[in-house]
């Protein structure tokens, strides 16, 4: 197991291999003011260079948007958040872009809302769209009971506002909200169902299921295996955010900690990454880019 030593043995010492990959971070998850994002056309640039990243969380070790738009790190959350430049542009590309399908949106990532590029969409949905279907996954227990009857109305009636899939399910009453809406980010975790427009008068989100929204995703997650699709991500992963700890990768992006080790194991045999680095100040072993390798 690597060990990030002493200068006097002439290893870079620790403090400068992780101010240099924070600068690492910075570049890619464009907190630089320099390259910070500006509107919808460097927005879409900037999901499908990074791959994945969340809309509106910053420090979760993977790119946000509202922070590549305050070109600096983890900016703080405001009091009137109405109020913030960032957040607003961020509000607005999270409906723009996802209406015209140039990218995915959802409670994804961390169950936190997430941008994925089109070009990754699939491999996302191989890891984490079940075989078989909703019922299926109704049956083996992994879906909850308000979760199925709202995939029930969606696959019956097709693209539907909330008030109408809560009628439906029998979730209309002010007392179920709380399960209603667990089931809603437990469909978009899932892959099963998403957002896909807002009505204003009364105001209402609008949902779709995956199958119909995205058919050409789900065809591409078909021609994938999941070892495939784990390396795909976690490359990219550590593409742009530069090192990390491969169960905390595991549990942020939803995938087997056995693909993500799987995954780092190939990519140490390809020179990318080196594994199992300690680095004095930074609890456990990390996987890191070799160029940054102690």
């Amino acid at each position: 197991m690597r060990t990030a030593a002493r200068g006097a043995a002439g290893v870079t010492p620790a403090p400068r291999v992780i101010d240099a990959l924070e600068r690492h971070r910075d570049y890619h998850f464009r907190r630089l003011i320099s390259r910070r994002v500006t509107g919808e056309k460097s927005a879409l640039k900037f999901i499908d260079e990074v791959g994945f990243c969340t809309g509106f969380t910053a420090g979760m070790g993977v790119p946000c948007l509202r922070e590549a738009i305050a070109g600096t790190r983890e900016p703080s959350m405001p009091e009137h958040i109405q109020h913030d430049y960032a957040i607003g542009m961020t509000w607005r590309i999270k409906d723009a872009l996802p209406q015209r399908r140039a990218v995915y949106y959802g409670k994804v990532i961390a169950r936190r809302p997430s941008f994925i590029a089109r070009e990754m969409l699939g491999a996302f949905l191989r890891l984490r769209i079940e075989r078989g279907g909703y019922r299926k996954l109704y049956l083996r227990g992994g879906l909850s009971h308000c979760g199925k009857l709202v995939m029930d109305a969606l696959s019956k009636r097709g693209a539907a506002e909330t008030r109408v899939l809560k009628l439906s399910s029998g979730y209309a009453q002010p007392s179920r909200r709380a399960v209603f809406d667990r089931a809603m980010a437990e469909l978009q975790e899932k892959f099963l169902a998403l957002k896909v427009d807002e009505r204003a008068d009364p105001f209402s989100y609008v949902w779709d299921t995956m199958e119909h929204r995205w058919p050409d995703a789900i065809a591409d997650a078909r021609k994938l295996t999941s070892k495939q699709a784990a390396y795909v991500i976690v490359a990219k992963y550590f593409e742009t955010a530069g090192f990390g700890l491969e169960r905390a990768i595991a549990r942020l992006l939803g995938i087997d900690a056995a693909l993500v080790e799987g995954a780092a194991r190939r990519l140490e045999r390809e020179g990318v990454i080196a594994r199992g680095v300690r680095i004095d100040g930074h609890p456990g072993a990390i996987s890191l880019l070799s160029s940054f390798a102690p």
